[in-house]
């Protein structure tokens, strides 16, 4: 089957750019977060939203194509990122964790939205990969949201 060259590379940079912007997001709310569990949580997620990006960023380039540098322009941001470091500092770890919460979801509207695409088989099935650990990260956080952080 053949497939649109520059749909293919246009899903993968939105999923570069969003990618960028949830790491971006977490590494904020870990610099604000008081709690040590979920500041070393948090750290994490971020360095696997770098892996992300990087993955998604190699398959850019084997289609010929240069991968976005940088996040989305305040989209995500605007969602749930909006000045988190401006206002972390005073909050409970509650409100910086709803904060990360609206931000994963913004980036599980990226990936449904990017898989509702015709990818090839062997990008659909890395995205497909990603998807799930974002559900797996929203699960984590809304869990936490449930049971009271703070």
């Amino acid at each position: 089957m053949a497939y649109r060259e520059r749909d293919v590379i246009d899903v993968l940079n939105d999923l570069v750019a969003t990618c960028r912007d949830s790491e971006e997001g977490f590494l904020k709310a870990a610099k604000g977060i008081h709690s040590d569990a979920w500041r070393e949580i948090l750290t994490g997620i971020a360095s696997v939203r770098d892996r992300f990006a990087q993955e998604l960023e190699a398959e850019v380039r084997r289609w010929g194509a240069q991968p976005e540098t940088t996040g989305h322009i305040g989209e995500i941001l605007h969602r749930g990122w909006v000045d988190l470091e401006a206002r972390i500092r005073p909050r409970i770890d509650e409100t910086i964790l709803e904060d990360c919460t609206r931000g994963e979801e913004a980036t599980e509207k990226h990936y449904r939205r990017a898989l509702a695409q015709d990818l090839p088989p062997d990008i659909r099935a890395m995205v497909e990969e990603q998807f799930r650990n974002v559900q797996q990260t929203l699960e984590q956080l809304r869990g936490e949201r449930a049971g009271g952080a703070g």
